[in-house]
């Protein structure tokens, strides 16, 4: 809720900002607009001719092999054409334009021809080129006053590229073309070289190939000797048999005869005799472990018997292990031996193997190295036979797609799109003034303002328009901005008893009179004695805004002239008096002001009067208004809004508190309240007193 409120506060600030400023913006909206709509009116008109060419990528070199090809990546395609653009913008491809149509002449000045530089630079900038997305094709836009020049000029770029691309191609491709045929001529070099080399082998060893030319993959030539498979095999046999005797040579060198019945199974000893007697010794430990436990000792004749025929049994195992270790050993050792034999035999017949298939794998070589060369040569000779066929087919790197038309209308400069160029810049330009200007505008706009620099209360806000109330009656709604000001001045001044009070402003022309004759008729609408005395000597007011003469008035009283009583006049409103300036006084009016006379005359004012109220000269620039302030009980500023800046309001603040004077609060003259929505609030009351009847 409360960003909310933060982000509307924001808006209506905005909008309060362009409302007060409306004027200016659409001053400077309607001078942009106009200004772009003149320049569009007087711009020279532009026809704009197009041609369509389509730009080929694959006029590639010719490669050796069909598989050689790749397919382009859709980068390399947007490169493609990029360059192509780049390449038609470039004098490679102007400059033939310019000596083609004679353009030189044609954009002769003052009957001599444009230079070369001069001429491409201005048909650079009659071009535009732009690609079509995803396409390989490139649209020429060309402008120009003349709309036949626009579309000839276009024609004649689009042929001068399509021709120059053409022959660069027919030039890569005949480079080409005539180096695949130096490859073959190679190829054919090679593949006799290795007919020779392998028609040499076949005779001087005598091979026997009833298939020279081709791969037999059931052909054999040489011998194979069959032995050698036979030795492998017998050699492998033998490896595993001494690797099982040695295995289970180490498992009985480790095992002990007391763990014999546990690994008797596992090293499948099959001895009759340790089968035999192991069961036997087996049953007679579990024969002497139950005599132990039904009760019998260690030395009962019945445990012993058991004892000595364990003993008896474990030597008999003892033996026999002993004699199986050693067989076992004696086996091992003639496995090895014969094994070594194999081996022997085996590296003997694969030494004279080799030696047999020597002649033969060297044949083969030869012959497949023939047959692959002659291969690599097919294959280019097809090649070489097919790039030539295709390169006598009608062929073109690039096409033209879209020949130029001369244009029926002009397309610079483009009315619909400048106006609303216009129109958005306008409103953006002046609408970024009123904020430029709002914000080095260092006046007083609002309430806020008074509050945050001057540090005074605001007393009243009064509308702009309002005049004197004296002739209008008490019951105008303008009124009641004064009744509000007045009730605020009571309640500030009520703590002190103050019931004299100067009105003064920084500047000439801020309401200062008026307010003191409107607020006067408002104090007296609460049964009030109230006497206004016109202490502007410079520039007298009140006798105007309350209809009498000044000829008796404040100067001639101060000189002695006359008394208080003489030049105390009745005004059209009860209980309200007045004291004119009277005439200008001859020499300086600040003396005058600042006799004992004033201060008596004030004094007298206070005890006959309910409310006196003196209108003050402005502060700055008349020294009569710090004095009226220095004997005043308060001082009532009044501030227009929107004219001077806050500084010169501070001055006048910080003067009159620096002679000794107080001031009670500000009152904030004509403000606009049709373009301000702040302070609505504070003058609701118009609609309250004209919106409602009963």
């Amino acid at each position: 809720m409360t960003d909310y409120t933060t982000v509307n506060a924001h808006f209506l600030d905005y909008w309060h900002v362009i409302k007060i400023r409306r004027w200016l913006i659409v001053l400077i909206f309607v001078l942009v607009v106009s200004s772009v709509g003149i320049a569009t009116y007087f711009a020279p008109r532009q026809y704009n001719s197009f041609a369509t060419i389509d730009v080929q990528t694959d006029m590639t070199p010719v490669h050796m092999l069909e598989n050689q090809t790749e397919q382009r990546p859709l980068e390399d395609d947007i490169k493609f054409s990029q360059t192509q653009i780049q390449i038609i913008l470039r004098k490679g491809v102007l400059y033939p334009v310019i000596d083609r149509l004679g353009l030189e002449a044609r954009w002769a000045k003052n009957g001599k021809p444009l230079p070369h530089e001069a001429a491409y630079d201005k048909l650079r900038t009659m071009i535009s080129l732009e690609g079509v997305r995803n396409t390989n094709l490139i649209q020429i836009n060309v402008y120009s006053p003349d709309p036949h020049e626009a579309a000839l000029i276009a024609n004649t770029i689009a042929q001068v590229y399509m021709e120059q691309r053409i022959a660069e191609q027919t030039t890569i491709v005949s480079k080409s073309l005539e180096q695949l045929r130096d490859e073959v001529k190679q190829n054919e070099e090679a593949v006799n070289q290795a007919y020779t080399e392998a028609s040499k082998l076949r005779t001087e060893e005598n091979i026997i190939d009833p298939n020279p030319d081709s791969l037999d993959p059931s052909g054999r030539y040489g011998v194979e000797d069959s032995s050698v498979i036979t030795n492998q095999e017998k050699v492998n046999e033998a490896k595993s048999q001494v690797a099982m005797l040695r295995s289970k040579t180490e498992q009985l060198d480790h095992v002990q005869w007391e763990d014999l019945m546990r690994a008797s199974g596992q090293l499948n000893l099959n001895d009759p005799i340790i089968q035999a007697k192991l069961p036997v010794y087996q049953a007679a430990l579990v024969d002497k472990e139950k005599l132990l436990n039904s009760g019998l000792g260690p030395n009962h004749p019945e445990v012993k018997a058991l004892e000595a025929q364990i003993e008896t049994i474990a030597a008999q195992l003892r033996q026999q292990m002993d004699s199986l270790r050693k067989g076992i050993h004696t086996e091992l050792t003639i496995a090895e031996n014969s094994l070594k034999a194999m081996e022997a035999n085996l590296s003997d017949s694969q030494t004279e193997q080799q030696a047999m298939k020597t002649v033969s794998a060297q044949y083969l070589n030869a012959k497949y190295k023939y047959i692959e060369e002659r291969k690599i040569l097919e294959m280019a000779k097809t090649r070489l036979s097919t790039e030539s066929m295709e390169r006598r087919m009608p062929q073109s790197a690039a096409f033209i797609r879209d020949s130029a038309e001369p244009a029926l209308f002009p397309s610079k400069p483009r009315v619909l799109t400048n106006m609303l160029f216009g129109i958005a810049a306008g409103l953006v330009l002046g609408i970024s003034f009123a904020f430029f200007l709002e914000h080095i505008d260092t006046t007083v706009k609002t309430m806020d303002d008074v509050g945050k620099f001057l540090e005074v209360p605001v007393l009243g806000v009064i509308p702009k328009g309002i005049t004197g109330l004296s002739n209008n009656g008490k019951k105008s709604p303008d009124a009641e901005a004064y009744r509000i000001l007045k009730t605020n001045v009571d309640l500030y001044s009520r703590k002190n008893g103050a019931t004299c009070f100067s009105v003064t402003s920084g500047g000439m022309s801020e309401g200062k009179s008026t307010t003191v004759c409107n607020l006067a008729t408002a104090w007296t609408a609460g049964g009030r004695r109230v006497l206004v005395i016109d202490g502007d000597m410079h520039r007298p007011t009140q006798h105007r805004l309350f209809g009498v003469e000044n000829r008796l008035g404040l100067s001639h009283c101060l000189e002695g002239a006359v008394t208080l009583d003489e030049v105390i006049l009745p005004t059209t409103v009860d209980d309200l008096y007045l004291v004119t300036a009277g005439l200008i006084p001859r020499g300086p009016r600040a003396g005058s002001l600042n006799s004992e006379s004033m201060k008596q005359l004030i004094d007298t004012a206070r005890a006959r009067f309910d409310i006196v109220l003196i209108d003050s000269p402005p502060i700055l620039g008349v020294s009569d208004a710090l004095i009226l302030s220095s004997l005043t009980d308060y001082s009532i500023v009044v501030i227009q809004q929107r004219r001077f800046p806050r500084s010169m309001l501070l001055r006048v603040k910080n003067t009159i508190e620096n002679i000794g004077g107080r001031v009670l609060g500000v009152v904030l003259n004509k403000v606009n309240v049709t373009d301000d929505e702040n302070y609505h609030y504070s003058t609701n009351y118009v609609h309250y007193y004209t919106g409602h009847k009963s």
